[in-house]
């Protein structure tokens, strides 16, 4: 069988990208080869240090910002663990990463989306009785609207079949309700005291596949340049090409 490129190719785990998404899947790949490869035994764990700025290097497919936006999914899902208390010096930035296995191996055994699940909107698909599952989503769904309109002092519909398709859609993806409510302060700080933008402040634009991704990142990358001043030059000798 031949390649489709002459070149080193990248593994990823088909079940865990399913439960966490491609991205996510990838990079926990690549912390597992440098944990294995170049780790450090630290409190009974191996771990591996490196800066986002490396991160970026040694995966120059991703931007720092989208490290940063994975790393914090994972670290929310506890599937990665970090830490800084290793580092010799207060003005070093770097963080020191394991991987939790026991999460993932909890992960893997959860089930994963339907197809009835995936697609509710295909008219083939038979009506199916709403599931508990299904109702805790919806009400998921519902807080996540109500915390729009407290916040953005609006009135959106939370029984919106609109309203609800795009924000299922994103948790599908698998982002968090967490998520949805940082990206609605994000945008409700930039928004809602500006005239032009103010009306933007809806569901529909906040929620849109497109946008989201990106209102997101703009919310984690302001969270983190609150939590570090700065983040100096770090010397780095662990670069490498991603396998």
């Amino acid at each position: 069988m031949k390649l489709l490129v002459n070149e080193r190719h990248l593994f990823i785990s088909p079940n865990l990208a399913a439960r966490i998404g491609v991205e996510e899947a990838l990079f926990l790949q690549q912390l597992y080869y440098r944990i294995e490869t170049q780790g450090m035994k630290k409190e009974g764990h191996i771990w591996y240090r490196q800066t986002y700025q490396g991160w970026s290097k040694q995966c120059f497919y991703w931007d720092k910002t989208k490290i940063k936006r994975l790393i914090t999914k994972l670290e929310r899902y506890e599937i990665i663990v970090s830490s800084n208390k290793f580092n010799r010096f207060n003005t070093d930035r770097s963080k020191w990463y394991r991987i939790d296995y026991k999460k993932v191996n909890q992960l893997l055994e959860r089930e994963i989306y339907t197809q009835e699940e995936l697609f509710p909107e295909e008219p083939s698909l038979p009506e199916k009785k709403e599931t508990k599952p299904n109702i805790d989503r919806n009400m998921e769904i519902a807080d996540i609207i109500d915390y729009f309109n407290e916040k953005a002092k609006k009135n959106f519909n939370g029984s919106s079949k609109t309203n609800i398709r795009m924000i299922k859609a994103i948790l599908k993806e698998g982002y968090t309700a967490e998520d949805c409510y940082l990206v609605i302060d994000e945008q409700v700080r930039n928004w809602k005291n500006d005239p032009q933008m103010n009306k933007y402040l809806r569901p529909i634009t906040l929620f849109r596949p497109g946008n989201f991704e990106s209102y997101l990142n703009d919310a984690l990358t302001r969270q983190q340049e609150n939590n570090l001043d700065f983040e100096p030059v770090v010397l780095d000798f662990d670069e490498g090409e991603c396998y």
